[in-house]
């Protein structure tokens, strides 16, 4: 971990109790304590168009994993490495249904790998009818990209305004929210590492798989013209339009499924178009970017790793025992989400671009459980044995 950062002796910050989160909460931020003057600027202005205390937001996709789009596309973030200078920075929701919240949260993962559209989010603030929209923007922004995964859940107030005007002032709005913003952010001294870890409300820290996007972005490109000819060709499989990676693997099993829709003279033709989408993805993911970056992530979890380990034996641990038994309680749910997750997605590995990402997914699974089996024995040793 290292000293303290003189920035940061004895100060009090907000850590979020990841164990009590769960799929489909929101999150409002203002970046208000970075260091980088230009995304200070970028922030007020954002506010102070929208009329709102906050310019970003957040979807929690799988405790403690929250999805958001910033200006490089939609990418994935841990809570758990996380924190927020002041608690006036930050707001936090839950839709009082789970399971339109749950459905919200699995639209969201699907668009892990989107790009970002600055003219969208720039309009979304602007009067009514200004600005023309773009041919081929396929793009979104961060308050739209959380209202589409609600809208699409079946969320109605979430449609009160159209996706392309929600701003996060229009989020804060909406009736019925229960703002958990007290429950998942407490209070506390600021961690040894806190440099490390990602201010909401200011800098983000690089982590392992900040190349995912990028890599999902390019995946995606390059298989779109063959998603696209599979949809427009067959318009009786009633298959919808995909842009993101994961948007891919599941038009891919969907189409699969709607085989017995095609008449028989053209079901060959529908089967080979299939075909070629699933070549084109597998062509991308064997350029080893995918496991480049789980390589990356194992090894940097793994120095975390042993070094609890070391402290768990010293006679005064340098370890959060709250924390930690917070992101073990989280991560054990993830687990059972996406082993259920890779169960839906193991039938049909018969297509080459799903059983490498359900390989992927099993070799990540197994890291993760063999690591909570790791975390238990630090958290029993510590004395909370759970």
């Amino acid at each position: 971990m290292g000293d303290k950062n003189p920035r940061y002796e004895g100060s009090m910050v907000f850590l979020p109790d990841v164990s009590l989160l769960r799929p489909g909460d929101i999150i409002l931020t203002s970046t208000m304590e970075s260091q980088d003057e230009r995304s200070l600027e970028i922030s007020r202005r954002v506010r102070e168009a929208a009329g709102s205390r906050f310019s970003h937001v957040l979807i929690c996709t799988s405790p403690p994993t929250f999805a958001e789009a910033g200006s490089e596309g939609v990418s994935s973030l841990s809570l758990a490495n996380c924190f927020v200078h002041a608690i006036e920075n930050v707001r936090a929701f839950r839709h009082p249904d789970e399971t339109v919240a749950r459905r919200a949260a699995s639209h969201a993962q699907m668009g892990v790998g989107r790009e970002y559209s600055l003219r969208q989010a720039r309009q979304s603030v602007l009067p009514a009818g200004t600005g023309k929209a773009t041919a081929g923007d396929d793009g979104t922004f961060c308050s739209a990209y959380v209202a589409q995964a609600f809208v699409m859940a079946g969320a109605e107030e979430f449609a009160a305004v159209s996706i392309e005007r929600t701003t996060p002032a229009t989020i804060e709005k909406i009736e019925g929210l229960v703002d958990i913003t007290s429950v998942i952010f407490q209070r506390a001294l600021a961690p040894r590492n806190v440099e490390a870890m990602t201010a909401l409300d200011g800098d983000y820290a690089p982590t392992p798989s900040s190349p995912q996007t990028e890599t999902f972005q390019r995946y995606a490109k390059a298989a779109l013209p063959r998603a696209e000819r599979l949809v427009n060709m067959f318009p009786e499989a009633g298959l919808e339009r995909q842009t993101t990676y994961f948007g891919m693997l599941l038009l891919i099993l969907n189409a699969d499924a709607s085989t017995l829709k095609i008449a028989e003279g053209r079901r060959l033709d529908f089967l080979r178009a299939i075909t070629e989408l699933d070549d084109a993805l597998a062509t991308q993911q064997a350029d080893g970017a995918i496991e480049g970056f789980f390589a990356d992530i194992v090894a940097s979890d793994n120095r975390q790793m042993e070094r609890d380990l070391r402290e768990s034996f010293s006679a005064t641990p340098d370890i959060d025992v709250r924390a930690l038994r917070s992101q073990y309680d989280a991560r054990e749910r993830s687990l059972v989400e996406r082993q259920r997750a890779l169960v839906s997605m193991s039938v049909g590995r018969k297509w080459r671009s799903i059983d490498a990402h359900c390989s992927m997914q099993e070799d990540s699974i197994a890291f993760a459980s063999r690591m909570q089996k790791a975390l238990q024995e630090i958290l029993t040793r510590l004395g909370d044995p759970g």
